[in-house]
């Protein structure tokens, strides 16, 4: 018989081996996984971005994302309008609620235009019928919605492709006045089973230029942007181009292969120039197919990839090249695989193109392929291991220093209930937060001045927060909320998640913000800033409600002074400019001043003569006449310089005479009280007496151990002495 303890002993020891087997295996699996490698940019917790653009393509092709086939087809034309707006609309107002900050819109599909050409004929997609006019300007609708939701606009070409199909019913469709197909029979080439221009013409690039440039000059799009077709319109279906190389070629190129090279980089080179000459703002964007070229293929600076298509050798667009020569303003290499592909991994991909655009003035946006999610047999596209994908992705793109931000291909896969769970996981994650888009420093854009006024109020829907700027520059602001106590401070990456909204720029100087999730002003506040088209930004203005309740540029910087400056407006002795402005840093007139003082003291006396430089129809005629009388200004005998800025010492010497006009008599200082100040030797000799008894009786501070007899005496100063005078007039009474 066996003994019970020894094989109990021998069952654990088993068990505990299997647990340690396990647990390695299980140790080694983790650790082979592909990410592993990139654990410094994928964080547990997802990163918070202030920068970022967060975009997306909307293709027009075939009616994929806009507008709908249903809706293209619609007889009445009133109708189809109608639709086709309400349908675009649908999709900015989804842009927006992803947080994103840029459209792609495919406005030239097919050698057409979404938009009334000299050039090229209007796009089937619109109508059904190529060439036949839908009615209104699809362009400039889309992109002055795209403007109000603050949405940067990118109007996206394809150079040279001419139909998606060369069966009869397109060739007929084709054969009209315009065509390219028609006009310039012999630029027109086949490639799997597509009609395309022939790029090796030097005259068909010249038809690509002008198509671009009709976008640019005649409308206010920020950018141009290309996709990956080229030469190839797919992964077969070679272009026949022999006769054109021997015609264009000049026996430069031995190769056909470089001379196809060259062809797109004169064209890239020759778009950049000119762009850049006619709208220096505009940028020029590319979204090659997501490999350059494989290191094994012979390209020594190729990636770690065994991809079956490179751009470099399939399509002949040397990407490396155009960063190299900084002809782009960023580049959206379509990387469409996850970590785990064996091919292109992600990881390898992303990075290498990381390391193409380091130190060069092109940023670095990554295509994403939300088409893929639960429609692809890559494991890690399906199911929640999506989910888990996109996470990944997402977040090794934001803590990449070189990846700028991510564009998901394509908008109509944002309403894909299969794609619904990594949709959700984008929104409520990955975009939580709203973001700016990354400044691009060789735009030579400049950061507009700052909103210098602004107050918030509570209203039924939320609270109104509003702010003047009329700055030429501005395009749009950025709104940030930040809870009580917390602080004031924008500068940081991780202030992105205080980052509420972006609004455009109104017309009329008064702008206004609504923000529906906060009721109770009391428990926030508000920083303003603006920003030029090119995303450069302002310094902010704080808004919150240590603020006037009446002038816009009475705010936080100005807190010493809003009690005093509120009560001068409820009590009449102030009333600002009548735009809901006050200028509390603006210098005071002299006659301002007494005309302050007059209404705040309540001062009258019947007079008969006035200073010869009053005119009798100025608003403060009456005011000066009385403090004449009153013998509370002398002014020059005859003259009183009303239009004068008052200095501070003598804003101090006729408070002094006022007060003892309405008998209130203050005590004498000793010489001590002004040797404090370290600028005593700058107060003139007739306001000696004057500044004593004032500073003595706490009625006027000095800053800084100063008290700034020369200094004009801005109006917030005026009326916060005001203020303490008519403080110390009650005491006496």
């Amino acid at each position: 018989m066996f003994n019970k303890s020894i094989i109990i002993k021998i069952l654990i020891a088993l068990l505990i081996m299997m647990l340690i087997i396990s647990a390695a295996h299980m140790n080694i699996l983790a650790a082979s996984q592909p990410w592993e490698k990139y654990a410094e940019y994928i964080p547990e917790e997802t990163p918070i971005a202030k920068r970022h653009l967060r975009g997306a393509w909307i293709s027009t092709t075939l009616n994929l994302d806009w507008p709908s086939t249903e809706v293209r087809n619609i007889e009445n034309d009133t109708e189809r309008i109608e639709k086709t707006k309400e349908e675009l609309v649908a999709i900015l107002d989804r842009a927006v609620e992803m947080n994103m900050n840029a459209v792609f819109l495919q406005v030239s599909p097919e050698g057409d235009a979404l938009y009334p050409s000299n050039i090229a004929n209007w796009s089937r997609y619109l109508t059904g019928t190529f060439g036949k006019d839908p009615g209104f300007d699809p362009l400039a609708f889309a992109i002055d919605e795209a403007h109000k939701r603050n949405l940067e606009f990118h109007a996206w070409f394809n150079p040279y492709r001419v139909s998606m199909y060369t069966n009869p019913a397109i060739k007929e469709s084709l054969d009209i006045e315009k065509s390219v197909y028609k006009d310039q029979p012999e630029w027109i080439r086949t490639a799997k089973n597509r009609f395309i221009v022939d790029p090796g013409i030097p005259e068909a690039r010249d038809w690509v230029v002008d198509r671009v440039m009709e976008v640019v000059n005649n409308y206010d799009i920020d950018g141009i942007h290309f996709d990956d077709y080229f030469y190839y319109e797919g992964y077969e279906g070679e272009l026949k181009d022999d006769e054109t190389f021997n015609k264009y070629s000049n026996g430069e190129f031995s190769n056909k292969d470089d001379w196809r090279r060259n062809n797109t980089y004169i064209l890239v080179k020759e778009l950049s120039e000119i762009i850049r000459f006619t709208k220096p703002w505009v940028k020029f964007g590319i979204s090659p197919s997501g490999v350059w070229g494989n290191k094994k293929d012979g390209h020594p600076d190729g990636s770690n990839t065994e991809a079956s298509f490179t751009h470099y050798n399939s399509s002949f667009a040397d990407t490396k090249k155009w960063i190299e020569e900084e002809l782009i303003d960023y580049i959206s290499p379509q990387i469409y695989w996850t970590f785990a592909n064996t091919k292109a991994p992600y990881g390898e991909v992303a990075s290498w193109w990381s390391e193409v655009v380091k130190d060069k003035n092109v940023h670095l946006y990554i295509g994403q392929a939300l088409y893929k999610v639960n429609d692809n047999t890559d494991e890690y596209f399906r199911g929640s291991k999506a989910l888990e994908e996109f996470g990944r992705q997402l977040k090794f793109n934001i803590v990449n220093p070189e990846i700028q931000g991510s564009i998901m291909f394509r908008f109509r896969n944002f309403n894909d209930i299969s794609k619904e769970d990594v949709v959700n996981r984008i929104k409520d994650d990955l975009w939580s937060t709203k973001a700016l888009i990354p400044v691009m420093p060789w735009k030579k854009g400049i950061a507009p001045n700052n909103p210098t006024e602004g107050k918030m109020e509570e209203i039924p829907e939320g609270l109104k927060v509003l702010w003047v700027n009329q700055e030429d520059d501005t395009a749009y602001y950025a709104i940030y909320r930040f809870n009580k106590g917390e602080k004031l401070d924008i500068s940081s990456d991780e202030r992105g998640r205080n980052l509420i909204a972006t609004v455009r720029k109104n017309k009329n100087g008064l702008q206004q913000f609504i923000d529906k999730d906060v009721k109770d002003a009391t428990t926030v506040a508000y920083a303003i800033t603006a920003l030029d088209r090119l995303h450069n930004e302002s310094k902010e203005v704080i808004i919150s409600l240590n603020q006037s309740n009446y002038f816009l540029d009475v705010d936080n910087s100005y807190s010493w002074a809003i009690e005093a400056i509120d009560g001068a407006y409820e009590g009449g002795i102030v009333l600002g400019d009548g735009k809901g402005l006050f200028h509390p840093g603006h210098n005071t007139k002299r006659g301002d001043f007494i005309l302050m003082m007059v209404r705040a003291l309540d001062l009258k006396a019947d007079f008969q003569e006035n200073f010869i430089d009053v005119p009798k129809n100025s608003y403060y005629h009456d005011a000066i006449g009385i403090a004449k009388e009153l013998g509370i200004v002398k002014g020059t005998g005859v003259d009183f310089n009303p239009n004068g800025n008052i200095t501070r010492e003598d804003m101090m010497v006729i408070m002094d005479r006022t007060l003892e006009a309405i008998e209130i008599k203050l005590e004498d200082a000793e010489e001590e009280v002004l040797e404090k100040y370290k600028d005593a030797n700058l107060i003139s000799e007739y306001a000696t007496g004057a500044i004593g008894r004032l500073t003595k009786a706490g009625l006027v501070q000095g800053s800084g151990g100063r008290v700034n007899p020369q200094n004009h005496a801005t109006r917030a100063e005026i009326v916060v002495i005001l203020d303490r005078l008519l403080k110390r007039i009650e005491m006496n009474e």
